[in-house]
Formats: C-alpha cells, structure tokens, sequence
C-alpha cells in the first residue's frame, strides 16, 4: 500500500501519469499498476479522467489526507537509534539557499551538536515542503506557506532582494528579470513587488533560476531581482547591487513535521541556525 500512497501523492501534486512517472523514476505502467493495486485494496476508485490529466476523486483525497500523516510515521521509523549512536538527519534545501549561504549555515550550527550528522539534498522549494510532508526529508530549509497542522515551520532568516544592474546605457530601459510564477518566493512577495515604487514600471521576465538571472544580467539582458545571498555568492560587483527602499524580504523558514521539530537536537539545530544567520544580516 506505502507503493499506491506515494503514487497517488506524486498524482496530487503533478495531475498526469507522465509526470508521476518522472518525478518516482518510474514508467508509466509502473504508476499505473500501483495505483490500480490501491484501488484494488480499497475497493473504491482514488483518481477520475480531469481532460488530458487525472485529478484524485472526493474519497481519494480522503483517503489520502488520512494515509499522508500515517506514511511519514512510517518512513520516520528508520530512525530510531540508540543514545550511543551517531543520529543522522536528511535536511532539503531550495536550489537558491543551497547555491548560496545555506550549506555554510547548516555546517556552522551542526558542528556544534555532538554525534548528530546531517545530509543535504536540494529542490524547489515546493518541492522541499512536498518531500517533507511526505517524510522523506526530516526538515526543509525554503520558503514555504504551509499551514498543515502536522508541520512546524519557524523563520531562520528574512533575506533582503536586491536588484542587480548590468551593463546598459542610461537611455535603456531594461526589463526586470526574476524568478517564476510558481516558485515559493515569488507567491509569497508578488504584491510586494509589483507595488514597489522603484518596480512596478518595469517589464518583467521570469526565469527558473536566480542564478541564471544573475549570468543573464551581467551579459546585459535586464536587471534581476533576487535574493542578496546569491548575489554577493556569485560575485556580482558591490555597485551593482541596488538595496530596494522599502525593503523586500523573503522569509526562510526550517520547516518539519511535529515529531521531528519536538526531538532535542532538532530543537537544539534550529536555534543554532537562528543564531548563525545573525551573520548574514
């Protein structure tokens, strides 16, 4: 059943077998026969035709809102270790955190905490929240809007926006590159932005990545807003890094379910991070 669950999530999220699919590392088929095996088992169908995509029916996403919190106790039983052992946590990072301070932070706070080791993995940010919920990762270091009443999720850092300037003339008027509609920091600063007086007459462009943003302004294309960390990270000239008055701020949080966030070195990480990022300020 753990199989069928972890297909219909992945069906949740992307609403096509394909995509299911790629995101599992599976064939379709694969998909398809996990997902008929559940059906099977529960005796009621979990997923209708939605056009040319599938969409879970009513008892499908009851059943899955029920099956989510019970797969993440499951997976988290690989966990229990003796006092003696060395604990070992999974903590995902969004591509922009760990393409900039994020990896430092993390080694900082966890070379403070005895016989704990932590291993990184790196999404977006969605997709950090999404592999958290599910209990593949103990924690997530992204942006994140969730309001699951089965995950913590506490500010680390509120990490300034920049707009980063390139080689124009003065009579252009460039467009203003930044990151996609759908990604974690542009749904949580959106109202910010386009009401931002030094921002709301430019044309903008989005993009995938921050970091391609900033290659694509220093080869002249526009300006970028991003973040400040990736900024200073990939070298771009103090003089072209314009701060933004009011300020833009995205704010990262450590996001985890309960019973990971309430274990002692969890709680005691957190406030190691909090008080490391008090360097990037």
């Amino acid at each position: 059943m753990v199989e069928g669950i972890e297909a219909l999530l992945a069906l949740e999220r992307t609403g096509t077998i394909s995509e299911a699919a790629a995101q599992l590392r599976l064939t379709q088929s694969a998909v398809s026969k996990r997902i008929q095996a559940l059906e099977n088992e529960l005796k009621y169908k979990v997923i209708e035709p939605d056009g040319r995509r599938v969409r879970l029916t009513q008892k499908g996403q009851l059943f899955l809102n029920k099956a989510r919190t019970l797969l993440s106790e499951l997976k988290n039983l690989k966990d229990i270790d003796s006092s003696d052992d060395v604990r070992k946590y999974s903590i995902a990072l969004s591509d922009s955190v760990a393409a900039s301070w994020g990896p430092r932070l993390i080694r900082q706070a966890s070379n403070k905490i005895k016989n704990v080791e932590f291993e990184i993995h790196v999404h977006r940010s969605m997709l950090v929240e999404e592999n958290v919920k599910m209990g593949r990762y103990h924690m997530g270091l992204c942006i994140s809007s969730t309001q699951d009443s089965q995950m913590t999720s506490d500010v680390i850092l509120e990490e300034p926006m920049v707009l980063v300037t390139g080689p124009h003339q003065k009579d252009d008027r460039p467009p203003l590159l930044t990151i996609e509609k759908g990604s974690g920091s542009w749904r949580a600063l959106e109202d910010k932005i386009l009401r931002h007086p030094k921002l709301k007459n430019y044309d903008i462009i989005h993009s995938e990545s921050f970091a391609a943003i900033i290659q694509m302004v220093k080869e002249g294309y526009g300006y970028g807003l991003v973040p400040l960390g990736l900024a200073q990270t990939m070298n771009v000239a103090k003089t072209n890094i314009l701060m933004l008055s009011p300020s833009i701020k995205r704010p990262i949080k450590l996001i985890a379910r309960k019973g990971v966030a309430q274990q002692d070195a969890i709680i005691e990480f957190k406030s190691l991070l909090v008080e490391a990022a008090k360097g990037l300020r």
